[in-house]
């Protein structure tokens, strides 16, 4: 195995940890998500240390949306960070956690929505999306006498696709006089997002942009008012996750005028799989704070920089463990796990995940071999090649390691409940 960063290092915790899974496999009902704080803890330092050693302090606010287990919620907040929510359920899935700082984000809030962040504005800081939140939240708050902490978040042509979010950048500044208006609002931050990146390209890009747009339309006493700048999240980890080479496309359907799964078991690809190809954390913050620190620091003096990680932090803190109940061909098998543990079909036809047989260990021997889950449905596959030092057999305890972001968060009770999390 070569195609991911760090495979040699994460292989050898895999190897370390292996009878301590097969023991929890024994003594716990299958299936299970294995939780692992320590990958939290080292991809929080990681990412902080990647920016802090290009200069540039950031503060981050890890977005629960990505995996709202409590678990990784409470080891964000005791490492000394802070947590990006985007609804009332995440909001007290947060101050549960005992979150210090929180950023609300998201569109269309609601009177509901800024009732709950009124009653919690000590703690809050809130990205308005519209005119008609900040005229709505203004007018709560005053009523409360209360004064909320309140930032904006824009898009540009960078944001592509995005446009139900936020402002265009270009209203900014109507928006922030329309912001000086009212007593109730302290407006202090700017924030604008951008998803699945796998270079800096877009965050330097937008920055640039915002630069320029601030030198020309704000004075500089305007400029000294904001307090952060938030630069959201999208920094797209090097996982251990890459696509089919016969799904090159990542098309939802296989065609049927080709017999894919023939040509699999008969292992006839010659590439079985393609790398997602991202760049590493030190190469973003290298370039973005190169950024900040030529276009940003001086036109924006005041500002603490702000990021919203999601999946960079959590990709790696959980594994799947799942009981090999049926082999029904030498090439198939079916466990006591099914996709609503992901929620969707995503190894089915868009994501490769390295699946290993626990009971057989090896890192070296990897077979064609469908394993299916055991929901009512066809559509439900977590791979089709499998790490096995034999021919695998029924009982057999399987590993889908390092695959904490957008799975647990997105688990549904589809045909059987959503399995417990066990805390390594």
């Amino acid at each position: 195995m070569n195609i991911f960063r760090d495979s040699k290092k994460r292989l050898a915790l895999i190897k370390k940890q292996k009878d301590a899974f097969l023991k929890i496999a024994q003594q716990s009902k299958t299936p299970l998500y294995l939780f692992d704080k320590t990958e939290i803890q080292k991809n929080l330092k990681t990412f902080k240390n990647a920016f802090r050693n290009e200069g540039i302090d950031i503060n981050v606010f890890y977005a629960v949306k990505s995996n709202y287990y409590h678990g990784l919620l409470k080891t964000v907040v005791k490492e000394g960070e802070n947590l990006d929510v985007s609804s009332q359920r995440e909001l007290k899935l947060a101050l549960k956690a005992g979150a210090k700082q929180i950023i609300y984000t998201g569109p269309a809030k609601t009177k509901e929505d800024f009732e709950l962040i009124l009653k919690h504005h000590e703690k809050i800081n809130v990205n308005l999306e519209s005119l008609r939140e900040l005229r709505l939240l203004a007018e709560m708050a005053e009523k409360k006498k209360v004064i909320m902490r309140c930032g904006v978040r824009i898009y540009t042509r960078m944001q592509n696709g995005w446009t139900k979010f936020g402002i265009p950048m270009e209203e900014l500044a109507t928006f922030f006089r329309e912001a000086q208006k009212y007593k109730s609002i302290h407006f202090c931050g700017i924030h604008f997002h951008i998803s699945f990146n796998k270079n800096p390209e877009k965050y330097i890009k937008t920055l640039e942009m915002l630069s320029e747009y601030l030198q020309k339309n704000f004075t500089q006493t305007e400029r000294e008012e904001f307090e952060y700048l938030d630069i959201g999240g999208g920094f797209y980890p090097q996982q251990w996750q890459a696509i089919y080479s016969w799904n090159e496309d990542q098309e939802s359907a296989i065609p049927e005028e080709r017999d894919y799964i023939k040509e699999i078991l008969e292992d006839k690809f010659l590439s079985r799989t393609l790398t997602v190809l991202s760049q590493p954390i030190e190469i973003f913050a290298q370039e973005i704070s190169r950024v900040l620190q030529k276009k940003i620091k001086n036109v924006l003096p005041n500002v603490s920089f702000y990021a919203e990680p999601g999946r960079y932090i959590s990709h790696s803190c959980m594994h799947f463990l799942l009981n090999l109940v049926d082999i029904k061909t030498p090439h198939i098998g079916i466990t006591d796990g099914g996709n609503n543990m992901v929620g969707w079909e995503l190894f089915q036809f868009y994501y490769y995940a390295p699946i290993f047989n626990l009971s057989q260990f090896d890192e070296e021997r990897e077979i064609p071999f469908i394993t299916y889950g055991s929901l009512c449905t066809p559509d439900d596959i977590w791979g089709y090649y499998l790490y096995t030092k034999k021919q695998p057999k029924e009982g057999d305890i399987l590993l889908i390691p390092y695959q904490g972001a957008y799975t647990y968060t997105l688990a549904q009770q589809f045909i059987k409940d959503v399995p417990p999390v066990y805390d390594l």
